[in-house]
């Protein structure tokens, strides 16, 4: 009887939750701003707060473009735009992918840390701004999107025998002798390479989607995505010394870009169902691994308040009400880490605002913010 009662309020809660969502959806996005007054310096530098050399990567400039874009604020869009162009790619992003990491030194001095480039931001800073050049009507951005998305394709990519085409981590160091390659499953956002496809018909985006689409489902056959994998034709995908089979920090991007594809999006089915096992543990524990193993596919640790924001939207997906309200009760409860954890707080804004409905994306990846669709 107890049980029952606590379903009953399980469901009610749930049933509040979505109808306050409805309406935040055209609401300002508090979360956004809570991101950017701890993380987004004035000048447009997304920091991650308390790191060595206060460092600023690619990727966390990429991120901020996406979501200024759902949140329809663009003056901060052409902020970090500036900022990522100025300092990551020599003052042009047409000519220069952009550097992964930039830090101050102790003579607060910044600088450039790493210049290669890593494929994953890239990806994110073109979509974003192909997406912001149809709902701005901003032609610059639409420019800069396609002359970044050729660059991605002839220096990030390589035709690797028995996957094909297949993203690269970065320009340089993940290929090595004897045709032997690392990549990362969670650097390859589908939906960006359906939309990609689409806007530009004349690359090779289809082949780069069923190779990347191949990695991941094919690398998660126990039900959890490792971090890093080796590939050669001879051995298939693989784990060395330097490269193990765990799945932590990285991988839990995986499910959370599953989770943002359209039901009807190419292989969105089929990721849901590998990714099943994975979904009953989080079910079974009531929070979400930090570490998870690709051979096995078992899991261990309890991971950070952003691992379990980043899972709402497939725990939702698959029907897991009262672990959802659960989740989310634990974050309103817990605010702290969106003040001083970035990525916690990236994949919190991620996780939440998928889950809240403040934007989709469709079938063939095309963004749609709630606020260019249903709000007055």
């Amino acid at each position: 009887m107890k049980s029952i009662i606590n379903i009953f309020f399980a469901v009610i809660a749930l049933f509040t939750f979505n109808a306050k969502a409805q309406v935040e959806q055209c609401q300002p996005w508090h979360q956004w701003q809570v991101f950017k007054n701890n993380f987004i310096s004035q000048d447009g530098r997304v920091i991650d707060l308390g790191s060595e050399q206060n460092i600023t990567t690619s990727e966390g400039q990429s991120y901020a473009l996406f979501f200024a874009v759902v949140a329809n604020d663009k003056a901060m869009f052409d902020l970090v735009l500036n900022w990522t162009q100025e300092h990551l790619s020599e003052g042009d992003l047409s000519t220069r992918l952009p550097a992964w990491q930039w830090g101050v030194n102790k003579q607060n001095v910044g600088g450039i840390l790493d210049s290669n480039p890593a494929s994953d931001s890239d990806l994110w800073i073109a979509y974003s701004l192909s997406q912001a050049a149809r709902l701005w009507s901003d032609r610059r951005y639409s420019i800069l999107a396609a002359v970044l998305a050729q660059r991605i394709m002839r220096e990030e990519t390589a035709y690797i025998s028995g996957l094909g085409l297949s993203l690269l981590p970065a320009p340089a160091g993940f290929e090595f002798e004897n045709a032997r390659v690392k990549l990362n499953p969670s650097y390859s956002p589908l939906f960006i390479y359906q939309q990609f496809k689409k806007l530009y018909p004349h690359s090779p985006w289809h082949q780069l989607h069923e190779g990347s689409a191949k990695l991941i489902l094919d690398t998660a056959t126990e039900g959890v995505s490792p971090d890093w994998v080796m590939y050669d034709a001879n051995n298939g995908f693989y784990y060395d010394r330097k490269t193990s089979d765990i799945g932590s920090y990285n991988a839990i991007r995986v499910y959370l870009w599953a989770s943002m594809m359209a039901n009807d999006a190419p292989y969105k089915k089929e990721l849901l169902a590998q990714f099943n096992p994975f979904i009953k543990t989080i079910n079974e524990r009531g929070y979400v691994p930090l570490n998870t193993f690709a051979k096995s596919g078992k899991s261990e640790k309890t991971g950070p308040l952003g691992f379990n924001s980043a899972l709402l939207p497939l725990l939702a997906a698959q029907g897991n009400e009262s672990l959802v309200m659960a989740i989310k009760q634990k974050l309103m409860v817990d605010k702290s880490f969106t003040q001083i954890r970035y990525y916690d707080s990236v994949l919190n804004l991620f996780g939440t605002s998928t889950l809240n409905k403040r934007f989709s994306i469709t079938a063939d990846g095309t963004l749609q913010p709630m606020w260019s669709i249903e709000c007055p």
